[in-house]
């Protein structure tokens, strides 16, 4: 044999091996692909579930206490007229409840949580901060939630065309 022919066949046998790894690569690629698809959805379903968990922690004590339902109804209604430490516990209620739509939005916003998970908290905030104590409350404590969440409480609360559910 020649080194003509030996050269030819190396160039064959390398062609060859430069496919199989190719292919190879590509049904890495794939599989990979289909790993991390399954990581984002598993990191979104995780997102939900814990924007759900804030809310219902936020939520629980109004619905195992009367006596914290009665400071939340009556801080809604006119927060000045609740004694010092209702108001103090109230003014942590609303905060614990916002955070909780804080929450929601970070995840919107930097996690990629489905915009509509967003949209659908919507109508708690109008509700929340329409009526006399959530005024107060965003008033006063709004410039503790960061500087995203504000601007789009702002934007939320400006808009009148909403109706509050």
């Amino acid at each position: 044999m020649n080194w003509e022919v030996g050269a030819a066949i190396a160039e064959i046998v390398s062609a060859i091996a430069v496919v199989i790894s190719l292919i190879y690569l590509a049904s890495q690629i794939r599989q990979n692909t289909g790993q991390i698809d399954q990581n984002t959805k598993a990191v979104r379903a995780a997102a939900v579930d814990s924007s759900i968990n804030h809310a219902i922690t936020a939520r629980q004590p109004l619905i195992e206490n009367a006596e914290v339902m009665h400071i939340w109804l009556a801080g809604a209604e006119n927060p000045e007229i609740l004694p010092t430490e209702d108001l103090f516990r109230y003014r942590l209620m609303l905060h614990s409840a916002l955070m909780s739509l804080a929450n929601v939005y970070a995840q919107s916003a930097y996690a990629e949580l489905a915009n509509d998970t967003w949209e659908a908290q919507i109508p708690a905030i109008r509700r929340t901060l329409s009526t006399n104590g959530g005024k107060w409350f965003w008033d006063n404590y709004g410039n503790e939630f960061e500087k995203g969440f504000r601007h789009e409480v702002e934007r939320i609360m400006s808009n009148t065309s909403e109706t509050i559910r």
